[in-house]
């Protein structure tokens, strides 16, 4: 017990500033070792069950076209089947690193879905807005694991 004056005052009036024990703070994690943390099997399944209905429907709305692909697209595409194959691994190896890749993935897939009427490969329609939903559905996904898995 602590006595605290603020000027004269009897003996008897102690005030007690001791408290409960301060908790100690978790160690900080670096950045390696928050990447090699496991995800739950929910977490890794349901956001691969995510990934394969929602890049379907995103895929099979796009309508064919008879312009050629530009550039970028090709090489979004082949970033995108990367992050896919990396995100595929993670998510079997049950590790937030495989969370991660699904983040990338899906910016790389919103990007692709941005890309395509304002290079003029498509023309806007609803198949569009279709695909942006999807797109947005897997960041979200994404997010929501990286914050509770």
């Amino acid at each position: 017990m602590t006595q605290v004056t603020d000027g004269p005052r009897s003996p008897d009036a102690a005030v007690d500033t001791a408290g409960p024990a301060p908790v100690a703070p978790r160690p900080a994690l670096d950045n390696a070792a928050w990447l090699r943390q496991r995800i739950s099997r929910t977490w890794a399944a349901g956001l691969g069950a995510a990934w394969y209905v929602l890049y379907v429907i995103a895929v099979m709305v796009e309508p064919t076209t008879h312009h050629e692909e530009p550039t970028i697209a090709v090489v979004l595409s082949y970033a995108m089947l990367a992050g896919m194959i990396l995100m595929a691994a993670g998510l079997i190896a049950r590790r937030r690193w495989g969370v991660v890749a699904s983040l990338a993935t899906a910016g790389l897939l919103t990007a692709l879905a941005v890309a395509c009427p304002t290079t003029g490969h498509h023309a806007i329609g609803a198949w569009w807005f279709v695909q942006l939903a999807c797109a947005g559905g897997l960041v979200a996904g994404s997010v929501a694991a990286l914050r509770r898995a």
